[in-house]
């Protein structure tokens, strides 16, 4: 794992300030979203010094908010009482019905109009629309300026969070055989590339598992960890399965796309 940048130092100094404030007024408070790395970072940091929790709208969802919860309130509770104010939903159609839009053309085109990536939760893009997950303080501003992605000029609806609860990621379902569970040997296998490509990525630290930058193309994965590879993608090593006569491991990976 690589050590904690200047950066990630910032965050920590951030999500403390924000669990000193649980302490002292006793009430929930939420980091901006997090993705997978900083989350792996923050549960590391934190242990169990102190109740908190990760939500993203979604049991699912990629990028989450940190909740720091007082003494009194465990995560069910807020779940079921607060969860929903915490977020919003903003959906975003094309006003062309083919338009093909992608995640980056959604994204490319928040980030352009000066939003910061930590305000925005997972986007959802569906053939005719996205939904946004965002912090309601922006609902206003992106309403107002959110006008267009890719050459699509946009139709904007602000919608409650309820609408997450039954959000299921898109997967596609890889069935698989390697040589071992080796971190090179798995992403190699999933992202279709060589073993000796998926060392050097690991090397130049572009693989994460759960989250975590591992240098170490021989790490050994397990079942249920999430791999993801900087500018490919993310998969799910979703379950381990039987050797086959020449003792390579059959594999079932949900790639999400």
């Amino acid at each position: 794992m690589i050590g904690e940048s200047k950066e990630d130092k910032l965050l920590l100094a951030r999500l403390a300030d924000k669990q000193q404030q649980c302490e002292q007024r006793q009430y929930p408070v939420f980091s901006d979203f997090l993705d997978a790395r900083q989350q792996a970072l923050a549960a590391a940091h934190f242990g169990r010094h102190c109740s908190y929790a990760f939500w993203g709208g979604f049991a699912e969802a990629e990028r989450r908010l940190m909740i720091f919860l007082p003494d009194y309130l465990d995560f069910a509770d807020w779940q079921q009482q607060d969860a929903v104010s915490a977020l919003a939903v903003l959906r975003a159609a094309p006003s062309a019905r083919q338009s093909n839009l992608t995640h980056r053309d959604y994204l490319g085109a928040l980030l352009a109009l000066g939003i910061n990536r930590g305000k925005l939760g997972d986007l959802l893009v569906q053939p005719d629309y996205a939904d946004i997950i965002i912090l309601p303080e922006l609902a206003d501003y992106l309403l107002l300026n959110f006008e267009r992605a890719g050459r699509c000029t946009l139709q904007l609806e602000l919608l409650p969070a309820t609408i997450l609860q039954n959000v299921q990621p898109r997967t596609e379902t890889l069935r698989l055989n390697v040589s071992s569970l080796r971190l090179d040997a798995v992403a190699a296998a999933a992202f279709g590339v060589s073993r000796s490509r998926a060392a050097a990525a690991a090397a130049a630290g572009l693989l994460a598992v759960n989250g975590l930058t591992l240098l170490k193309p021989d790490y050994a994965l397990d079942e249920g960890m999430k791999i993801s590879w900087r500018g490919k993608g993310l998969v799910c090593l979703a379950e381990i399965g039987s050797k086959t006569r020449k003792n390579r491991i059959w594999l079932r990976i949900e790639k999400y796309i």
